[in-house]
């Protein structure tokens, strides 16, 4: 079974790159930069030769009602993971194949960006019968061919622009088992807002 992985905001402050860092490694915001900076490119590709030092990431409390909101062990953002230390320690031997792990340091100390480079579209996944968008462009409905994607542990899709995460089973269960605080973990593939409900596996 695929689960969908989001970002527990209700309870959990979100990860925020140092831009001011980025124009310094990169460069500043240009038609011949744009690619190269991490934090407007979430495309599934590879940084670790263009940030070369450890990035940094702050958890800002941009409005009121983050107020008492605390910094997560996990988190998703634009389709990444922000991993603790601890979490790195958990998932890595998991997911170490699906994708890239960039150093950062934070407001406790060290951890890692997890980019996934695995791609749905890549091995014919996506269920074109029952995944579909509304006239608008929104995402309405995401399912896959689970078998072509068994040996992936976390993956995207271009369907949805890369900013969904998708997991098996395994990575879940060793979210819940080492409580790792952080996450909503849903069945319900392709939401991109959390709620709270039944549906949810709660992680915080």
């Amino acid at each position: 079974m695929l689960y969908t992985l989001l970002t527990d905001s209700n309870n959990f402050l979100e990860p925020l790159l140092d831009r001011a860092q980025i124009d310094r490694l990169v460069g500043q915001t240009s038609n011949n930069t744009i690619d190269d900076r991490i934090e407007l490119n979430n495309a599934p590709r590879s940084f670790k030769d263009i940030i070369t030092e450890p990035l940094n990431v702050s958890f800002p409390e941009g409005t009121k009602e983050q107020k008492g909101c605390t910094i997560p062990e996990i988190a998703v953002f634009q389709g990444r993971l922000f991993l603790s230390m601890r979490a790195y320690n958990i998932l890595k031997t998991q997911i170490e194949d699906d994708g890239e792990f960039l150093p950062l340091n934070y407001e406790n100390g060290e951890g890692f960006m997890f980019t996934p480079l695995r791609v749905a579209e890549e091995v014919d996944a996506i269920d074109t019968k029952l995944s579909r968008k509304n006239e608008w462009g929104d995402l309405e409905h995401l399912a896959f061919n689970e078998s072509k994607v068994k040996d992936w542990l976390l993956f995207r899709t271009k369907f949805e622009n890369y900013f969904g995460l998708h997991c098996q089973e395994a990575v879940k269960n060793a979210i819940k088992t080492k409580q790792l605080k952080g996450l909503y973990i849903t069945p319900d593939l392709g939401r991109i807002f959390p709620c709270e409900g039944n549906e949810y596996n709660q992680v915080n």
